[in-house]
């Protein structure tokens, strides 16, 4: 049903629409995904989310004898970044590879599901529920602010099936890691270097607080079998003015990776507590901690949700070999579909799809031809069993 050489063409398509998140976004993207759309007969509703930014969902509608299933894909990358060897943006295929940043993050994942709502439509097939092609904005900032778009007005609901096409080499990642972000901001007080012991030095504050932390969440007793450790991160810190100037602010952000029985609610606890503790240390220092972008708490798809099962029949029936469940099951991105069941309690929401998250944000990113050639075999006979 679906035609594989069209899904690694719209891949090189969608690779060369530049749709860097911060920078050009998707809207050329989406225009793209719309005008495919509708030149197969499908009727796209671009839904708008904020500053122009517009989701493009479209319905293959069913019978009504099965379940809705969602395909849920995101147009926006992350930058481009430096370190490549071959053009960042013109999906060059070399090798059994298509090159290109969101190659696998996820403008593979973006033609599968477009190719199958499409064939949908041109060769007339009915499915048993309605297949639903949700085209997001924003998965890869803080906010995620498409998907929370689509769950705010009831396109996508806890009963729909979803699947994530985002890339997990071709096997199935049915729980995913928690994921917090936040702002720390230390105030200390500025002084001439020569006279330190006058100042209190933010950056010194912060790095204990930062060190402490580190350990403190590396030590920590849960390891769930599934998804493994958590896992703390200082993405950036900056403070200061001069090298001759204590500094008086410093702020820094936080990538905490959660896994149960960890939530989003111990764990900003645990870090108010650290940040107490080093405080308590240094006389006339304060901080404050904020939360960046939208909680995430870990989530896992049920073994028995219709999704899964009709996955693992697919999978089983186009290779002869049971679906592989990698790194214990677990995906350590939060996805659309992590989303979903964060904001809506579901357990019908799952990852599959074409490349390793390895590959992604990386130099060089790409997506191997032959996961783009299974992901249609897979997906048309998961239509076939839905």
């Amino acid at each position: 049903m679906i035609d594989p050489q069209r899904v690694i063409s719209d891949t090189g398509d969608l690779v060369r629409i530049d749709s860097q998140n911060p920078g050009p976004m998707e809207y050329a993207c989406a225009d793209w995904v719309e005008q495919r759309l509708r030149a197969s007969g499908l009727t796209p509703q671009r839904r708008e989310v904020r500053d122009g930014r517009e989701n493009v969902v479209a319905v293959v509608p069913g019978a009504g004898t099965g379940p809705r299933f969602v395909l849920v894909a995101h147009m926006d990358t992350v930058p481009v970044g430096d370190g490549w060897s071959v053009p960042p943006l013109e999906g060059l295929i070399r090798d059994g590879k298509l090159y290109g940043r969101g190659a696998c993050d996820m403008k593979g994942g973006v033609a599968l599901a477009l190719n199958l709502v499409t064939a949908l439509a041109e060769q007339r097939i009915t499915p048993p529920g309605d297949v639903v092609f949700a085209a997001t904005v924003d998965e890869e900032a803080p906010d995620m602010a498409g998907i929370h778009e689509l769950v705010e007005h009831g396109v996508v609901t806890a009963e729909d099936q979803v699947l994530a096409l985002e890339p997990s080499a071709m096997r199935l990642r049915i729980a995913q890691m928690g994921l917090r972000w936040m702002t720390l901001t230390v105030h200390g007080r500025n002084a001439h270097a020569g006279r330190a012991h006058l100042g209190i030095d933010a950056n010194h504050v912060a790095a204990r607080i930062v060190d402490q932390l580190k350990r403190e969440i590396s030590a920590l007793e849960h390891e769930d079998p599934l998804l493994g450790r958590a896992r703390f991160t200082c993405g950036v810190i900056q403070g200061g003015v001069a090298t001759n100037v204590v500094p008086s602010t410093t702020r820094a952000m936080f990538d905490v990776r959660l896994v149960p029985p960890m939530t989003i609610e111990s764990t900003v606890a645990m870090v108010h507590a650290v940040a107490d503790d080093v405080i308590a240390s240094f006389p006339g220092a304060s901080y404050e901690l904020e939360g960046l972008g939208a909680p995430r708490p870990p989530v896992r798809a049920a073994d028995d949700a219709h999704v899964v099962q009709t996955l693992e029949a697919a999978y089983a029936e186009v290779t002869g070999a049971a679906l592989p469940r990698g790194d214990n099951d677990g995906h350590e991105a939060y996805t659309d579909a992590s989303m979903v069941s964060a904001l809506t309690g579901s357990t019908n929401a799952t990852v599959f799809g074409p490349g390793t998250s390895d590959l992604a944000h990386s130099p060089d990113e790409h997506v191997p031809i032959a996961d783009l050639e299974l992901g249609a075999q897979v997906l048309d006979r998961m239509i076939a069993r839905w």
